[in-house]
């Protein structure tokens, strides 16, 4: 509460002093998705990283959709819808550099302002995961990570390949495409922040891949061949998961 207080304390200050001139500016905000493993940064193919039960792993595809993303008002109004949807995809991370700057989304033209936090859903609203690939155009985040016989889109993927047996092939693939309309949650994270002219806003989330695949000393024994790879076939690999996934998912700052 202290520190909502001299945010809006600040935000007064910084208001009245603009010139009528200026009082129609507007203001940014950087949002920033960082993934990590085991509190590393996560890079694709090369960099091997260790599986739960010891197995050396390779990552080759981590990505996500965020839909919904609005900016909470500190009046308790409506709040300001940011954007619709995006993929977080990390497939073409490929060192510790792009991993460490993370995914960035740059909002302009924000209502100055201070605000108290964020809503983001994970997955998508069922209005959208009803559409198809058809419907936008090919750079649109749902031009993409669609299944036709599923009539729904892949809201999330991990794909990776393990060394079960310690021979330095990395032959073992697993593979989990997580998606139905019933997954969808809005998750609200509390921070106060100013948007005002010249000095862009920011916020930092982060998620560790470890955290989705072990918990509280529990994962999938991909010694079993069922365990290795799930379509949204099986509850008890894909739900365990997708809570797993929206457990670890965090603002940092």
């Amino acid at each position: 509460m202290r520190q909502l207080f001299l945010l809006l304390l600040s935000a007064s200050l910084v208001f009245s002093a603009c010139d009528p001139d200026e009082e129609e500016a507007r203001g940014s905000l950087d949002l920033t998705f960082k993934a990590t493993y085991q509190d590393e940064p996560l890079v694709m193919f090369d960099q091997v990283y260790t599986y739960p039960d010891g197995s050396p792993l390779k990552f080759q595809l981590f990505n996500y959709y965020v839909s919904d993303i609005t900016l909470i008002k500190d009046d308790n109004s409506e709040g300001v819808l940011l954007s619709e949807v995006e993929l977080i995809n990390y497939e073409e991370v490929y060192d510790n550099a792009t991993a460490e700057q993370g995914i960035q989304l740059n909002f302009d033209d924000l209502e100055p302002g201070v605000y108290t936090g964020i809503k983001i859903g994970l997955g998508l609203t069922g209005e959208l995961n009803a559409t198809q690939p058809g419907d936008y155009a090919a750079d649109h985040p749902l031009s993409q990570n669609f299944w036709s016989w599923a009539r729904g889109y892949v809201f999330a993927k991990i794909e990776a390949r393990a060394d079960r047996d310690g021979d330095g092939q990395f032959s073992d693939p697993l593979t989990y495409h997580i998606g139905e309309d019933e997954l969808f949650t809005t998750l609200t994270m509390s921070k106060p922040l100013i948007i005002q002219k010249d000095n862009p806003a920011n916020m930092t989330f982060s998620v560790d891949v470890y955290d989705i695949l072990s918990r509280d000393g529990n994962y999938l024994d991909i010694s079993a061949q069922e365990n290795t790879q799930d379509h949204t076939n099986n509850i008890a690999i894909y739900g365990w998961l997708w809570e797993n996934l929206n457990n670890s998912f965090k603002l940092n700052n």
